[in-house]
């Protein structure tokens, strides 16, 4: 039998020492490969972040109390409409909104939102996630808000108690009507006629001597869409919107650099 002492001590430690140092290493390797996977792709974006609580003053609180209501979000032509609560709690980067967000999804824009402000100026500014205006409101006759979405459209937000008693009526407007840059002094007079013009709504017709603005945009015919009346040009590409006033006149919406009012002679 071998003695123990045949055997090179180098020989009978190799394998096992060999073992006893793979095995840390090998330990070190699992142990940082998770540290690589966890790293994030550099070139990633983060999402943007939420918007802070803001902090309401006395003002704010007085206007959103005043303002908070059930109401109703609606197109221009009322084709898409649905049931929108402003209310006076906090919520988000502003005060909370209620609205059943599928009955609201032909809206497009309703899905950004998630809550509001009132604006110093008495508009109300509905605001998404990072405290951004998804649109602005201001306010028209008969307690209503309108706003104008540059390539979306003109939407309302009006109470549904009051929308009925406002409703506007072709006959009510048809006849003669003076269209003027400042009250007094009229520009041009145009006649709103009962008959039907080509490709909709109502005709108009257009006196001599006026405005040279308002014959290069040419108007043709008129019609009502959500309580405003509608002038279109030739073609019926371009429109002018005027809302009712408090005095009983007309003023083109939204106000884009000079007035323009449109009274009864």
């Amino acid at each position: 039998m071998a003695d123990l002492n045949d055997f090179p001590m180098d020989r009978m430690l190799r394998v096992p020492l060999c073992r006893m140092l793979a095995i840390p290493v090998l330990a070190g390797l699992f142990a940082i490969t998770p540290a690589f996977a966890q790293k994030t792709d550099p070139a990633a974006k983060p999402a943007p972040a939420p918007a802070a609580a803001p902090k309401l003053d006395a003002t704010v609180r007085e206007a959103a109390a005043r303002i908070a209501a059930p109401l109703r979000l609606s197109s221009a032509d009322g084709s898409r409409s649905c049931a929108f609560a402003l209310k006076p709690d906090a919520s988000g980067p502003g005060l909370a909104v209620e609205f059943d967000r599928p009955a609201c999804a032909d809206i497009g824009f309703s899905n950004q939102v998630i809550a509001w402000l009132p604006d110093p100026s008495g508009a109300i500014r509905l605001l998404n996630a990072q405290g951004r205006t998804v649109a602005e409101f201001t306010e028209g006759a008969g307690g209503s808000y309108e706003a104008l979405r540059e390539g979306d459209g003109v939407y309302f937000l009006a109470n549904p108690a009051t929308a009925d008693a406002t409703e506007l009526r072709p006959e009510e407007v048809v006849g003669d009507w003076d269209i003027a840059r400042q009250a007094g002094a009229p520009v041009c007079r145009v006649t709103l006629l009962d008959s039907p013009a080509k490709g909709g709504g109502f005709r108009l017709s257009i006196a001599t001597g006026c405005d040279a603005a308002l014959l290069r945009f040419g108007p043709t015919a008129w019609d009502i869409e959500g309580g405003n009346i509608l002038v279109r040009g030739e073609g019926g590409a371009s429109v002018i919107r005027f809302a009712r006033q408090e005095d009983g006149g007309w003023a083109r919406t939204p106000e884009r650099g000079r007035p323009l009012l449109m009274t009864r002679p």
